[in-house]
């Protein structure tokens, strides 16, 4: 599943992805590792500045990083992984942050098992690093390999044991890595360990689910999350569970937004009810000028505004790469569209609802 940034020990900073994101001013957003289906493991960190060595600003590797992490940024990738590598060489191998970032760029273009190896090489130099581990976990998960599933969750498994229980999300992730394999017990015992330890985290309400109905966990469940609408209202996903879910990241300083709106507003006059709702993600930043948009195009469904912009914490939780963009999610939290506009995200979520109307007659008949 695609999941937030979520750091060790931490709780979903927002809730859908493990990579840090950041979002320029066009919109495009650079993800440092979304989570991927099957399975909605929470990814690494990006950017582990508490690896990072003072740098000189004589010092060749420091500029080689430098010039590297821009590459990271701006995705380019391979300009990117060729940098830490020498990076890496300048200081004689001697450089955990070199080898977290490689990881990263390398995971950026799907390459897990050298994200993998690089994190491996990290761990040789910081062996007691229970973040290091998790990180490993993800990647060999991330391979979608059977061979590669029990190295992950011993990876994440030794996470907790570094930690003395402490690397919180090691226990969410280890929960999807033994049920992937058949392991449902001990997953479900991983997946309440981490609900114990983070009762409040939005990845709490996707381990409940998943402990009720553990076929979720290889699914690409949507990061859970927690918000305040701009009528006032606390929305979260966990509430909306058993709705088809529309999440519209869109900007009223967004011309495609704009042509797009009227789209947007026939399908909420189309589908809107008991089993529908369309969650807007405002990323502007000015307030008064939302506001005086939604009136103007009478726009009554809820509306989430963060005073963020292009660093809305949803819009990164979400990898949102540019706007407008939509996350059409099922009743039970399954991501089922990315990215529709127009008549072929109307369709999709005519097809879903009429879908969750049939689930509903055959319990209401007892079939």
């Amino acid at each position: 599943m695609m999941r937030q940034l979520r750091r060790m020990g931490a709780a979903r900073a927002a809730s859908f992805v493990l990579l840090a994101a950041f979002v320029s001013a066009s919109g495009a957003v650079v993800p440092a590792g979304a989570v991927v289906p099957p399975g909605a493991i929470v990814p690494p960190p990006a950017a582990q500045d508490k690896w990072e060595i003072l740098n000189d600003e004589n010092d060749a590797a420091s500029k080689t990083i430098s010039a590297a992490r821009a590459d990271l940024r701006n995705e380019r990738y391979d300009e990117a992984i060729k940098g830490f590598k020498k990076a890496a060489e300048q200081r004689n191998g001697q450089c955990v942050q070199c080898y977290t970032l490689m990881a990263q760029a390398y995971s950026s273009t799907g390459k897990f098992k050298d994200a993998a190896a690089a994190v491996k090489q990290a761990i040789a130099l910081k062996e007691g690093e229970a973040e290091l581990y998790n990180q490993l976990g993800v990647y060999l998960y991330r391979e979608n390999d059977k061979k590669t599933l029990q190295d992950s969750a011993d990876a994440f498994q030794r996470a907790i044991d570094l930690s003395k229980g402490q690397a919180v999300i090691a226990y969410f992730n280890l929960g999807h890595a033994l049920i992937k394999q058949g392991r449902e017990k001990e997953g479900i015992q991983a997946l309440n360990s981490y609900i114990e330890a983070d009762p409040r985290s939005s990845n709490a309400s996707e381990a409940r689910a998943i402990i009720a109905n553990p076929r979720l966990a290889n699914e690409n469940l949507a990061p859970g999350f927690n918000v305040r609408s701009v009528s006032g209202e606390d929305v979260s996903l966990e509430k909306l569970r058993g709705k088809i879910v529309l999440l519209d990241f869109w900007a009223t300083w967004c011309g495609p937004c704009r042509e797009e709106m009227p789209a947007v507003k026939e399908i909420w006059k189309k589908y809107r009810g008991d089993q529908f709702v369309i969650l807007g993600i405002s990323l502007d930043r000015d307030r008064s000028a939302l506001n005086r948009y939604l009136s103007q195009e009478g726009i009554t469904w809820p509306q989430v505004y963060d005073r963020a912009g292009n660093q809305s914490s949803l819009s990164r939780v979400y990898g949102v790469r540019g706007i407008p963009h939509t996350v059409l999610i099922d009743q039970d939290g399954i991501v089922r569209a990315v990215g529709l506009r127009g008549g072929s995200l109307s369709s999709k979520v005519g097809e879903l609802i009429k879908k969750l109307s049939k689930q509903a007659a055959h319990a209401q008949a007892g079939l």
